[in-house]
């Protein structure tokens, strides 16, 4: 589950969710969503939907950091809170004892008071059940249990640190080569929940996470539903009926309560995308079509706009559809290289043809001697010229084999202010070549795909410094075509020492990076370590004057 999980100021884009005890009684709340997966109650589920024993305290009722539930998970922060209940970051005390790597879990854990509303508990353990049933996809959340301690009824979960997607565009939009690997992910979440014909429902922004590795994982299956009705798991409730529908991405026969739909999900995904590409809702739009967006060619805006076709039978038929034509163009080199090469080869055909056809040249004439005029078949060898008489050279010296020089030492590349690396994935530039003792220093650097990062310093002393990621800085996938700053934006950090030469030192990686890689060598050069691994990197230099 996510570090940080909040609910969303505006509440288009949030769950809402009616509590079966009391319809008037709207609540707002992104984190659990209420459906009936099956008219059949569950064995499991009808165990946990029993009720507690109120002979307990009321202290026994809440939960608070610090609280162990089951005797195993203990409370250590609160991730999100909603109208039907918590989700806490907690520690698996048993994961602890045998010193597992990541011994924390996400605990969703319904209101005591809720618990005995079979259809909330039943919505929470369909979430477990159909989230579980997709364990095999990396773009959706892991689940480890469903269980009833007393009073509280909680399903738990992978923990996850990052950001939702709609913290993580804040409103601005990605052009579509930065924004495919979301993109991409959400899709091959969906695509696969649909081979397993469970349609999700409520797919949102707020629902997607991109976590510090940069994966996209899709969570919260609560108002999920099965697509074929015959396999007994057919929904007796809408979402509607509960108030469970995110309007902004609803579809329109969601809110009529029309049997699910793998489309229903497919119209949710567009309206994402659109948000994505744009930075706005397609909902507040108040439109029919999206307006032609700035780099998509005409058969992309067509793919996305039949996806958000508010009438189920125009929309795109399938998850696979839409990523397969959406899919951002790559430069089309291969094209030109094999068009300018059969023009080469037209061309080489006609001069071929042309030589072959063209007449023998002719041999010249020679004339015909005569009594008057001698013939001068070589003029060159008529002339005759005296061989060189050797002359004897008195008390010569021994000749002596004059020594090859040596070889001149290879020329290092001078390095500047700013370079690429050799594979063109990252591009490092300081604010200028020079600086004067105490200017504030600046650099910047993009990459062409996502990658984790370290950027080293070495100043005119030699002392080294990884300037990123610092001891406040989460080590996590960097977004491709986005400017990295250092400093941040309104931070000074003024530059000093001797005069002299310091250079800063990139290096990128599509891994996190191993603890015990060295990257510089004692001269400041990138290590061997480096040079021949996977990694992306460059180098360049400023100079500080007193």
């Amino acid at each position: 589950m996510l570090e940080n999980l909040h609910s969303q100021s505006n509440d288009t884009d949030e769950t809402r969710i009616m509590s079966n005890e009391s319809s008037s009684d709207l609540i707002h709340n992104p984190l659990f969503t209420a459906t009936d997966s099956s008219g059949n109650t569950n064995e499991e589920a009808t165990r946990l939907m029993t009720s507690y024993s109120e002979s307990g305290t009321p202290t026994d009722l809440h939960l608070e950091i610090g609280s162990i539930v089951k005797n195993t998970y203990e409370l250590v922060t609160v991730l999100g809170e909603g109208g039907m209940g918590t989700v806490f970051k907690a520690l698996n005390k048993v994961w602890e004892e045998v010193e597992a790597r990541d011994p924390y879990v996400a605990i969703k854990v319904l209101k005591p008071e809720l618990s005995a509303n079979k259809q909330l508990v039943r919505s929470l353990y369909s979430d477990f059940d159909r989230t579980k049933m997709l364990a095999n996809c990396p773009n959706i959340i892991k689940v480890h249990g469903f269980d009833r301690d007393g009073p509280h009824v909680y399903m738990t979960m992978e923990y996850l640190t990052g950001q939702t997607l709609g913290d993580y565009l804040n409103r601005t939009p990605l052009s579509l080569t930065q924004a495919w690997f979301i993109i991409e992910g959400i899709g091959n979440a969906l695509a696969y929940a649909h081979a397993n014909n469970i349609v999700h429902r409520d797919i949102k922004p707020g629902n997607i996470i991109i976590t510090e590795e940069g994966i996209v994982k899709v969570l919260d299956f609560g108002i999920a539903s099965k697509i074929n009705e015959n396999e007994g798991d057919e929904t007796k409730f809408g979402g509607h009926e509960l108030g469970a529908l995110t309007i902004a991405y609803a579809a329109p026969e969601m809110q009529r309560d029309f049997p699910p739909d793998a489309r229903d999900d497919i119209y949710a995904f567009a309206c994402v995308i659109y948000e994505i590409l744009t930075g706005k809702q397609f909902y507040k739009q108040k439109i029919h079509k999206a307006a032609p967006i700035p780099g998509l060619n005409n058969r992309q805006m067509e793919i996305l706009n039949k996806s958000l076709a508010f009438e189920r039978d125009l929309r795109t038929g399938s998850i696979n559809e839409l990523l397969e034509k959406l899919r951002p163009v790559k430069t089309p080199w291969a094209k030109y290289l094999s068009i300018s090469g059969g023009v080469f080869v037209i061309i080489g055909l006609v001069l071929w043809k042309l030589l072959a056809t063209a007449p023998e040249p002719t041999q010249p004439v020679e004339p015909q001697a005569t009594s008057k005029s001698p013939v001068v078949t070589n003029p060159v060898a008529q002339i005759t010229t005296p061989a060189p008489v050797a002359t004897p050279i008195q008390n010569q010296e021994p000749v002596h084999q004059q020594e090859p020089l040596p070889e001149p030492a290879p020329i290092r590349e001078e390095l500047t202010f700013n370079s690429t690396s050799s594979d063109g994935i990252v591009h490092l530039q300081t604010s200028k070549p020079d600086y004067k003792n105490g200017e504030p220093f600046q650099l910047n650097f993009s990459l062409t795909e996502p990658r984790y990062v370290r950027v080293i310093d070495r100043d005119t002393k030699g002392e080294v410094t990884t300037l990123r990621p610092n001891p406040r800085q989460p080590d996590k996938l960097l977004p491709a075509n986005k400017e990295q700053v250092f400093p941040p934006t309104g931070v000074e950090t003024p530059i000093q020492g001797p005069s002299g030469d310091g250079r800063v030192t990139i290096v990128t990686s599509t891994e996190p990076f191993p603890k015990n890689l060295k990257i510089l060598d004692n001269d400041g050069s990138v290590s061997d370590q480096v040079q021949s691994g996977t990694y992306s990197w460059t180098q360049i230099r400023y100079t500080l004057h007193r």
